[in-house]
């Protein structure tokens, strides 16, 4: 039944697409018969980046920590990822492995890259990405082992090695991990192949970290024997890359963003030959086209998820920079919206520098250079976006800008001066619905309510009245040119985000995971998780699976005026009318319905601060 569903909301040309797919599949490649990998490469790696212009401490216990294999990823907490038993290939890809292992220490402790080190699963290397068989009684979450395989950890050792005292010790982990990976994971095999996203970010990691480590290298290290190798596999990474792009028939989101970035790495990197040329050419038109679909006119992004926006902005940044490395015009369009998308960021960023989460978050970044306190926070991203817009940044994200700058040849974009104007006139709203249920939150000291500024992003939907004493973000997510699944959409209309005086007083509850816990997952983005009303035994929109909803609800703002603002959400036969009105010492929030509610404010009793962590909200 729900595919059917599913079916229902497809864009028609595309549901067409893919019938026409299904019936006509194409030979898909046989992994599991070759090795696709070589120990010689056709290929040289360019330089992108210079080390003289970096300067930026590290941590240095967080360094120590990759060094002994130990990682926090997705609520894991510092725990080792060593492989605890021997390597277990097919007899297809055992000769390319043993030559290479004559190049590791044999004091190297192999990492296991196949184990979802929360349920204890482990994916099988001797299968191909797309016939792993997983254990639904574990709870396994295929995000723990992909995480670990996008090595974001790499550029912060590579970092860390610019000025750091145990700089040859980098070197050769940077060398022995990478020739692990390239070992223990055969083009195709395992579970670190299941998602070209993460094939993509990978592969970008990788070419940062060996551009700054080779700077570094005076002893050699990283010589040419295992510069062929890692240049092979990195022609790989993105030959695998082109031939599973997660296009889905044109209906693509944020996957198909990092292919494309992926692939634009790649290809900057590598030596410049037909082929690489071919790739750079085919996702710099790409990327430009998806641009236009996937981010809305205000330049909010159309997953209808704050985090999302940041994730795929950071994306589209990234492109931009390697693009005009090449002296390519970028229309002033793409210009304007990719101004807008960082707009969106900082008018949305609360004074301590976090975003409000509405919808999903999955931590994700493309780079990690330095570990953020919050997953919430995009300082960082905004400094990086600096390097190609002129704007004020704090000092000790300058590395980030200086980075952009040099992926993009030093080259300034004008960013528009202006945001847009909200289309709302003020007007008054009758609510010819039940009596009202008035919500009264008070702060322990006033604020001044002369420095709140409004910004109203409409075709996202997200509302935001904030100065540096007060922050109020409300959601009316809604716009039906969203992604067709609105699969990363929380049931949150009219939920809202409340901060006084550095104090959350009203907060998202997150995401905490998707595929692991489905249960949790679909109470984590249910009504009753968010700060709106609940109507019993109706939700905002239904929960067709774990990545699509029914696309019911619709928001509309009735009133504007002053520091008060009137919003309307309708579904299934519910219209829910909620009031906010901000004075010096409260906020007033006013609920009607027509039906029969209760109040749901700070009512769901769990949190979850980053995907995969869960504890109670206090």
């Amino acid at each position: 039944m729900s595919n059917l569903k599913i079916a229902k909301q497809l864009p028609f040309n595309i549901l067409v697409k893919r019938l026409i797919k299904k019936v006509f599949s194409t030979q898909k490649t046989d992994y599991t018969v070759k090795d696709y990998r070589k120990s010689a490469s056709n290929y040289t790696l360019n330089s992108l980046l210079n080390i003289n212009e970096f300067s930026r401490s590290i941590n240095q216990e967080r360094i120590n920590h990759y060094l002994r294999h130990e990682f926090d990823l997705l609520g894991s907490g510092w725990v080792s990822r060593n492989r605890d038993k021997e390597l277990s290939l097919n007899s297809e890809h055992h000769f390319f492995a043993e030559k290479l292992f004559k190049h590791i220490p044999k004091d190297y402790q192999f990492i296991n890259w196949q184990s979802d080190i929360k349920s204890g699963f482990e994916f099988d290397i001797t299968k191909q990405f797309d016939k792993q068989i997983i254990d639904e009684s574990k709870n396994v979450d295929v995000k723990n082992c992909w995480e670990l395989g996008r090595m974001q950890h790499l550029p912060q050792m590579a970092i860390a090695a610019i000025n750091g005292n145990n700089n040859e010790e980098l070197i050769k982990e940077f060398r022995n991990q990478s020739l692990d990976f390239i070992i223990s994971n055969p083009i195709g095999m395992g579970v670190q192949w299941g998602c070209a996203m993460d094939v993509g970010i990978r592969v970008s990691n990788l070419l940062v970290a060996y551009d700054i480590f080779k700077q570094t290298d005076s002893t050699n290290t990283l010589d040419d024997e295992f510069t062929l190798v890692f240049t092979d596999s990195i022609h790989r990474h993105v030959e695998f890359i082109f031939n599973h792009l997660e296009h889905k028939e044109g209906a693509a989101g944020n996957h198909y963003l990092f292919n494309l970035v992926g692939m634009l790495f790649a290809t900057n990197y590598l030596s410049e030959k037909d082929e690489t040329l071919e790739w750079r050419d085919f996702a710099e038109q790409e990327i430009e086209r998806e641009l236009y679909k996937q981010f809305f006119a205000d330049g909010g992004n159309f997953e209808g998820s704050t985090a999302y926006h940041c994730l795929s902005a950071e994306a589209m940044l990234y492109a931009a920079a390697l693009t005009l490395r090449n002296a390519k015009k970028i229309a002033p369009n793409y210009i304007n919206l990719l101004g807008k998308s960082v707009h969106f960021i900082g008018d949305i960023s609360k004074a301590n520098g976090e975003i409000p989460q509405f919808g999903d978050n999955d931590s994700g970044r493309l780079f990690k250079f330095f570990a953020e306190e919050s997953s919430l926070n995009y300082q960082s991203l905004l400094a990086s976006f600096s390097g190609l817009f002129e704007m004020e940044i704090d000092a000790k994200f300058l590395l980030e800008k200086k980075i952009i700058e040099q992926f993009s040849n030093n080259s300034k974009l004008q960013s528009p001066s202006t945001r847009r104007k909200s289309k709302h006139q003020i007007r008054n709203a009758k609510h010819q619905v039940q009596i009202p249920s008035t919500t009264e939150i008070k702060f322990l000291a006033d604020i001044n309510l002369d420095k709140i500024a409004f910004f109203a992003y409409d075709d996202f939907g997200i509302y935001v009245f904030k100065s540096p004493q007060f922050y109020l973000a409300i959601s009316g997510i809604s716009n039906k040119n969203m992604h067709h699944s609105w699969g990363h959409v929380h049931n949150d209309k009219l939920s809202f985000d409340l901060q006084v005086n550095g104090e959350d007083l009203v907060k998202d509850p997150g995401t905490y995971s998707y595929t692991a816990f489905p249960e949790e997952r679909n109470e984590f983005r249910s009504t009753k998780a968010h700060h709106g009303i609940v109507v019993k035994g109706i939700e905002q929109n239904k929960l067709i699976d774990l990545f699509y909803l029914d696309r019911e609800v619709k928001c509309q703002i009735l009133e504007i005026q002053n520091l008060s603002i009137t919003l309307q959400a309708n579904y299934y036969g519910v219209e829910h009318i909620r009031k906010f009105t901000i004075l010096a010492n409260q906020l007033i929030v006013t609920d009607y319905c027509n039906k029969r509610f209760k109040v749901n404010i700070n009512q769901f009793d769990k949190y979850a601060p980053n995907y995969g962590k869960l504890q109670n909200r206090k």
